[in-house]
């Protein structure tokens, strides 16, 4: 359509101009109308030779012939008394295909008294058209198809990380947390989100897998207390005892009980913070309260091991805005490991400060210490030092303490020497 209205248009200007050249030959005299140069005009259109020819017919007022060109012959242009002039129009001239305009003949007056027919043949135009149309009827089709395929090709070759993500989600299950989505090679969105989606699928791993030790160490240390307790009540029931007997081995039972009860209450409490930020109650605190009350409770183990407390706080640093409970157990739990790896006649020096808009816990002892290859690994839940394994306990309390510190917001720092002592440094923040 666009090609033939411009075709259209460049047959139009051909006809303006033919019209204009034509339009200067013509003269009326006394209402006549006649050519000025009648001979040369026809010897020129004679003589011209063109790709489309131009056919001109002079016709009166009445639609009676003057004159034409010679390439008209025996032939004539369409005439219509009702047609518009100077309004171009398609039409046929020996049954070829015409693009003809009608103009009128004014003498001096502005009075017509003729009509000039100027015409072009459009069978080239026509030609390379019909073509045209062929060609874009039989093309068009096969270039859809084409385009088909191309943009299949490309659209899948663009949603193959999706694609990916969904047969990564589809495989991966409780089981099998192992499947990563492939990255793609450009850095786009989707880059973006599948790196994110493999960054998601190693905290889910790393969770689980947590959990399943979790569970496996939470299971091992209730079956040893509870195999204690059966093989010590089996044996007495075996054959009669004197009373003395009766009464270490249910001491001996108690003690392993108190044990159980201390696991379940520690494996509460750290669940009961694990998952979520449970609502905390900020007060002011007695620092050295704390510090007492904490002593008191390990008076028993301090004595037997004949270990001497240091304590150095700071006036300004006595009282402190936290969670009672929560800093309590903290600071429980860090005493009680100092004391519980101390040597016997060991030292244990607790500094309390202030330094800038912070509050500094420092518990140090001159213990055993930490292997350089466990200092990673101390906050793991059930972690033991293989170094330890002659001192009781479950390899809970710095999981509990690390986990209540980030509900406080305190920064916790552990440095340590094997057979030199551990320092524990506490930063809190005032506000």
């Amino acid at each position: 359509m666009v090609v033939e209205f411009n075709v259209s248009n460049h047959l139009n200007q051909d006809l303006q101009s033919e019209v204009e050249r034509h339009s200067q030959e013509i003269e009326v005299k006394n209402g006549t109308i006649a050519l000025k140069r009648h001979k040369e005009w026809m010897e020129r259109e004679h003589n011209t030779v063109g790709v489309d020819p131009v056919f001109i017919e002079f016709l009166d007022i009445k639609g009676n012939l003057i004159d034409k060109s010679p390439n008209l012959k025996n032939s004539h242009l369409l005439y219509d008394p009702d047609q518009e002039n100077n309004v171009f129009f398609n039409g046929e001239l020996a049954e070829k295909r015409i693009r003809q305009v009608q103009v009128p003949i004014l003498n001096e007056d502005g009075k017509q008294v003729g009509h000039l027919l100027v015409a072009v043949a459009r069978e080239g135009s026509e030609v390379v058209l019909d073509t045209l149309r062929h060609i874009l009827l039989i093309a068009y089709p096969f270039i859809l198809i084409v385009l088909f395929f191309v943009a299949r090709f490309i659209a899948g070759k663009s949603i193959k990380p999706i694609n990916d993500i969904i047969n990564t989600s589809n495989k991966i299950t409780r089981d099998n947390l192992v499947e990563r989505i492939p990255l793609p090679n450009n850095k786009d969105e989707l880059y973006v989100l599948s790196d994110t989606i493999n960054q998601l699928l190693d905290r889910i791993e790393n969770t689980i897998e947590r959990e399943k030790s979790f569970t496996s160490y939470a299971s091992h240390e209730f079956r040893t207390p509870l195999a204690v307790l059966k093989g010590t009540l089996e044996v007495l029931i075996r054959k009669p005892r004197q009373r003395e007997e009766y009464e270490e081995k249910v001491k001996y039972s108690l003690r392993e009980i108190d044990r159980l009860n201390h696991l379940v209450d520690e494996l509460l409490t750290l669940t009961r913070f694990e998952n979520q930020k449970m609502s905390l109650s900020f007060e002011e605190v007695n620092i050295e309260q704390i510090i007492n009350n904490t002593l008191k409770y390990l008076s028993e183990n301090i004595q037997q091991k004949n270990i001497t407390i240091k304590n150095k706080i700071s006036p300004e640093a006595v009282y402190l805005s936290t969670d009672t409970n929560l800093f309590t157990t903290i600071f429980n739990n860090i005493i009680s490991n100092a004391v519980k790896f101390s040597h016997q006649d060991g030292v244990i020096e607790i500094d309390i400060r202030k330094e800038k808009e912070f509050t500094i816990f420092e518990i140090k002892d001159n213990g055993k210490g930490i292997p350089a290859q466990d200092l990673k690994k101390i906050f793991d839940k059930f972690y033991r030092s293989s170094d330890h394994v002659d001192i009781k306990g479950f390899g809970l309390g710095l999981s509990i303490v690390k986990r209540f510190c980030s509900l406080l917001n305190i920064h916790i720092e552990i440095l340590s020497k094997e057979g030199l002592g551990t320092i524990v440094k506490l930063q809190i923040p005032q506000s």
